[in-house]
């Protein structure tokens, strides 16, 4: 689930902590993210010649302009070598999450996409995961165009995190632990009236090694995630839903088996093909928007859509 970086069975992985600078932030409670790197480059090797071309791996170009009822206010297409100053990459073990590190190392543009690494040496994982925490508002629509490869070990996490650093709320609207990549879960977390953390969560299928464009709606009173332009699954609850600013995260974490057995799936198998040492999570482009009415339309659930509930 998070940035944050770990997160209890079904939570997400989560940022604890703000660096020193008013917009460092910090991914968990043992490890800041930093963001004092003027180039914004990552660290890891680009290829130059791939660089600068406008290239589209994910199919779909990155879209460009208002859409009905929002206002277009950032988008990032990758077209460069450099992470650039939009994006910070982190560093540090994710809280409550021993079975991953994160390392700016493990953040590389080139070929037109981000891509979050992940790579197993001596046993012990690094990977990769960045912010976007330039870009706060309260409310609004966010949108990826991403797939991941296929991995036993490596989870990703597509979320929204607040701006305060104090965990929950929490919005994630594509993560999957899922080896095959044949499904993707969208969690909420609130604190309810007597103060106690509460999660409700639902399940898409779908190829998720191929590209998709995933993303989510939130206004007051409304959650709605999105995959390749249609809502799936929404949250309808005053209670439910956070109404302080928050920014993107995007991540790469290792333990995915761990956090299968957290959530009640099937386990892993030690006979399964699917444990390459190296992993990868790309992204082709973010777009981001601003609501330009007081909010979303919530007066009627969407059809065929998943009805997400404080019973879970």
């Amino acid at each position: 689930m998070s940035p944050r970086s770990t997160r209890a069975a079904g939570t997400t992985a989560r940022p604890l902590r703000a660096a020193a600078a008013a917009l460092a932030v910090a991914a968990c409670a043992a490890c800041t993210i930093p963001t004092n790197n003027p180039t914004g480059r990552a660290g890891a090797t680009a290829d130059p010649e791939l660089c600068g071309e406008r290239q589209v791996p994910g199919g779909v170009p990155v879209p460009t302009g208002d859409l009905s009822g929002w206002k277009q206010i950032f988008t990032d297409d990758f077209d460069r070598c450099d992470l650039g100053s939009d994006w910070g990459p982190y560093s540090g073990q994710p809280g409550g999450n021993p079975n991953s590190h994160w390392d700016r190392s493990m953040v590389e543009v080139s070929g037109g996409a981000l891509t979050l690494k992940a790579e197993r040496s001596a046993g012990e994982w690094v990977t990769g995961g960045v912010s976007n925490y330039p870009v706060t508002q309260q409310y609004g629509r966010w949108e990826i165009r991403m797939r991941a490869d296929r991995s036993d070990d490596i989870s990703y996490h597509m979320l929204l995190w607040p701006k305060s650093e104090n965990w929950p709320p929490e919005i994630d609207f594509a993560e999957s632990v899922s080896g095959e990549r044949s499904q993707m879960d969208a969690w909420v977390h609130w604190v309810d009236s007597n103060g106690e953390n509460k999660k409700a969560q639902a399940t898409v299928r779908g190829d998720f090694s191929d590209w998709h464009t995933v993303g989510v709606e939130w206004g007051p009173g409304i959650i709605r995630y999105l995959l390749d332009g249609a809502v799936w699954a929404e949250v309808r609850s005053d209670a439910m839903i956070p109404d302080e600013p928050m920014w993107l995260g995007l991540q790469a974490e290792a333990g995915a088996c761990e956090r299968r057995a957290d959530w009640g799936m099937a386990p892993c198998s030690d006979a399964s093909p699917l444990q390459p040492d190296s992993v990868g999570v790309q992204i082709d482009w973010v777009a981001v928007y601003s609501p330009e009415r007081s909010q979303p339309d919530a007066t009627a659930p969407t059809p065929g859509a998943v009805q997400m509930t404080e019973d879970g």
